[in-house]
C-alpha cells in the first residue's frame, strides 16, 4: 500500500570546504548524513548542495565531484534503503554566465509508489526513473530548472556562482516545488559593521525577492514551494559588535597613507592587553565563542533579522541549533568556529505558507529542524535539515486542476 503521510527529509549543505579536503572530511560527512537517514527513516530525501567542487571553480574539480556523487549514490546503505536515486550537479564551469556549482540529489523509497517529477520540456509529470546521474552541463536535464542571478544583482558587480535550481514533484495528490538557493556572502566584515542593514544584506534581499517574483509570475501554475540552501543570511554585524563591545575601548588601526581602518580592536575594560573582539576584512576574532554556543546562540537571535521582511510570503520553523557557519575546517575542532566571519544562521529551510499547510503536526507526527554533525567537523558549513510528514492527499486546487 502506498504511503499517504510521507516522511520527508530535506537537507541543505554547502560542501565547498568538503571538496577541498575530501581525504579527511568525506568519511565523517557521509557517516553523519547516513545517521540522519537511519534516525528518521524517510521515504523521500532531498539533498541540496552549494559550492560543489570547492570554493573556487576549477576544471580539476569535475572528476572529484563526479566521483563523490557516484560513490554517494552507490553507497550500500543508501541502495538498500532507497530504490530510486537521482543526482543533478552543475559543473559547467566554462560558462561563467550560467555556472552555479549547485547540485540536487534525491532518494526515494520503494514504498513510495505514487510519485512523479515534472518534465519541463514535455510540460507534464513523468514517472521517476530508477537512477540518473548527471554531472556537468545540465541544459539537457528536463526535470531541472537552473538560473543564475543577473550580473547587476551581484555586490560590486563581481560575478560569482550564485543562483538557484528548481524541481517540481507530485506525491499522490500533493504538488510542490523544491528550490536550491545560494545567495551572496559578506565580502568584508569591516563594511558589514558600518550600517544596518548592510549593503550585502540588501543585495540578498533583492535576490530572494527576485526569486519569489519569478515564482509568482512564472508561466507554470503556482505550487507550494520549499526553499532550502545557503542563503548567506548574516546577523546584523553592527548590532552584534555593539552588543559584544558595549562600553569597551576601541582602537582603529590604519595602514600608512590610508584613511580607512584595516583593523578594529575592542579591549577589555580592566585588562588592556585582552582583546575581546578583533575585526578585519576577513577576520572576526571573538575572545569567547561560548556566546554563540550557549542556548543555541539565543542571545543573538534578535539580530537574525534578514528573514523578517519575507514572513508574509515564507515560513520558518523555530531554529533550535547554533549558527551553522563558519565552523573550523580543522578535523580536530568540530565544535569551534573559525575566525573569518561573525557566526550566523546561513543555512536555512523556508516554506511558502501553502507548503506549510501540507506539513502534518500532531502527537504522532512531529517536525524537526536541526543541524547535522554538531560535534564533528563537517566543513565550514554544518548541514541543516527539516524532517516532517507530508500530507500527500492534500490538494492545492489551482495547481492540481491545471497539472493533472
Amino acid at each position: 500500500m502506498d504511503e499517504t503521510n510521507v516522511p520527508m527529509l530535506l537537507i541543505t549543505a554547502n560542501v565547498g570546504s568538503l571538496f577541498e579536503d575530501r581525504e579527511n572530511k568525506e568519511k565523517i560527512w557521509v557517516e553523519k548524513i547516513l545517521e540522519t537517514f537511519e534516525k528518521f527513516d524517510p521515504s523521500f530525501v532531498a539533498l541540496h548542495f552549494q559550492e560543489c567542487g570547492g570554493k573556487v571553480a576549477a576544471e580539476a574539480a569535475f572528476e572529484s565531484v563526479e566521483d563523490f556523487t557516484r560513490a554517494l549514490l552507490k553507497n550500500e546503505k543508501i541502495c538498500l534503503r532507497f530504490d530510486r536515486r537521482f543526482a543533478w550537479i552543475d559543473q559547467d564551469f566554462q560558462k561563467a554566465e550560467k555556472f552555479t556549482a549547485l547540485g540536487c540529489i534525491y532518494f526515494i523509497k520503494k514504498s513510495l509508489k505514487n510519485i512523479l517529477v515534472w518534465n519541463h520540456q514535455e510540460s507534464q509529470f513523468v514517472s521517476t526513473k530508477v537512477e540518473e546521474i548527471k554531472v556537468g552541463d545540465l541544459s539537457d536535464v528536463s526535470c531541472v530548472q537552473k538560473l543564475k542571478f543577473p550580473r547587476e544583482f551581484f555586490p560590486q558587480l563581481k560575478w560569482s556562482r550564485k543562483g538557484f535550481m528548481r524541481t517540481r514533484w507530485k506525491i499522490n495528490n500533493c504538488i510542490f516545488d523544491l528550490l536550491n538557493i545560494h545567495l551572496f556572502h559578506d565580502a568584508s566584515n569591516l563594511e558589514a559593521m558600518q550600517m544596518s542593514p548592510s549593503d550585502y544584506s540588501q543585495a540578498r534581499h533583492r535576490a530572494l525577492k527576485h526569486i519569489l517574483e519569478r515564482l509568482e509570475n512564472d508561466s507554470l501554475p503556482k505550487a507550494p514551494c520549499i526553499l532550502f540552501g545557503d542563503f548567506n543570511f548574516r546577523l546584523d554585524t553592527k548590532a552584534v559588535v555593539e552588543s559584544l563591545c558595549a562600553g569597551l575601548q576601541s582602537q582603529y588601526i590604519r595602514k600608512d597613507g590610508e584613511s580607512i581602518p584595516s583593523k578594529v580592536l575592542f579591549r577589555d575594560k580592566k585588562i588592556s592587553d585582552k582583546v575581546v573582539l578583533a575585526v578585519e576584512t576577513k577576520k572576526f576574532v571573538v575572545h569567547d565563542q561560548s556566546y554563540f554556543h550557549s542556548e543555541d546562540g539565543k542571545r543573538f537571535q534578535k539580530y537574525n533579522r534578514e528573514f523578517e521582511e519575507f514572513q508574509n510570503k515564507l515560513y520558518e520553523f523555530n531554529i533550535s541549533f547554533p549558527p551553522s557557519y563558519p565552523f573550523s575546517d580543522d578535523i580536530k575542532e568540530g565544535m569551534l568556529y573559525n575566525n573569518s566571519r561573525c557566526p550566523s544562521w546561513c543555512d536555512r529551510v523556508f516554506l511558502s505558507h501553502s507548503a506549510r499547510k501540507m506539513v502534518i503536526q500532531d502527537v504522532d507526527h512531529s517536525v524537526t529542524y536541526d543541524m547535522i554533525g554538531r560535534k564533528v567537523c563537517m566543513g565550514d558549513h554544518k548541514p541543516v535539515y527539516l524532517h516532517f510528514y507530508l500530507d500527500s492527499l492534500r490538494e492545492v486546487l489551482s495547481v492540481t486542476q491545471e497539472l493533472k
